[in-house]
């Protein structure tokens, strides 16, 4: 069993704003950030920021994402009434995924935090959800920061030429050739520069809060990694592109 008596001492009790600026500590002090994950309503700050990031960038991405789709190659003997109406619906979609961008956020940190509390139980560790869902909560202004990188590069680039364009390229599979297996270039594609800084800060953070090795806390939180990179492997199997 690992011992929990040396945990992080938690940060004092203070307004919302106090949680914004604590927010700025997941992404690069793990001691300061780990001294959040007690707070009832820290959350509340990363939903906010993050949702309003995904927000504003999925309307000002929404014309690419038009073209794109208007873009597509109409499938063989495929009637074009359909095809326009399958792109409608598509557009829609996207819509929806725009302004439901806090429903997601929650989602998304609550499973994260479920399974990085199971593992952590496991291994003896004493952890609440509340304080595994302040962690994935605070990690997501990583992920914020890769929205807007990506948002930068597709605006640069100019009008795709399909939906494969809206994915550009941020680790390792940029030098990926085009022959390579799909499931290959999935991976090298999930290891970005963000995907890295968030696994590091996961475990610097997780380390510095239950005051145990870099090593434990890399298995507590490998999970939730394994299992993203396990769905964009079979998101790549399934795709027709590359």
């Amino acid at each position: 069993m690992t011992s929990d008596q040396n945990a992080i001492e938690p940060a004092g009790s203070g307004s919302i704003l106090s949680d914004f600026g604590g927010m700025f500590n997941f992404l690069m002090d793990p001691a300061g950030a780990a001294r959040y994950l007690n707070r009832g309503l820290f959350w509340l700050a990363p939903l906010i920021v993050v949702s309003i990031v995904y927000m504003v960038c999925g309307l000002e991405n929404f014309p690419l994402v038009q073209q794109a789709m208007s873009n597509q190659p109409m499938p063989a003997n495929a009637n074009p009434d359909q095809f326009q109406k399958g792109i409608q619906i598509g557009l829609t979609i996207q819509r929806v995924a725009i302004y439901a961008a806090p429903i997601f956020f929650l989602a998304i940190s609550a499973v994260c935090a479920l399974i990085v509390l199971g593992t952590a139980s496991v291994m003896g560790f004493k952890v609440t959800f509340l304080q595994m869902f302040n962690l994935m909560a605070g990690l997501s202004v990583i992920g914020a920061l890769q929205i807007i990188a990506m948002s930068v590069i597709l605006h640069f680039r100019g009008e795709p030429s399909s939906m494969a364009d809206l994915q550009p390229a941020l680790g390792l599979d940029i030098f990926a050739p085009a022959t390579m297996n799909k499931a290959a270039v999935a991976v090298l594609g999930f290891f970005n520069i963000f995907e890295i800084w968030q696994i590091v800060m996961a475990a610097a953070i997780f380390a510095a809060y239950k005051r145990t090795s870099i090593g434990k806390a890399v298995a507590a939180i490998a999970p939730v990694y394994l299992i993203a990179l396990l769905f964009k492997v079979v998101g790549a199997l399934l795709s027709s592109g590359r």
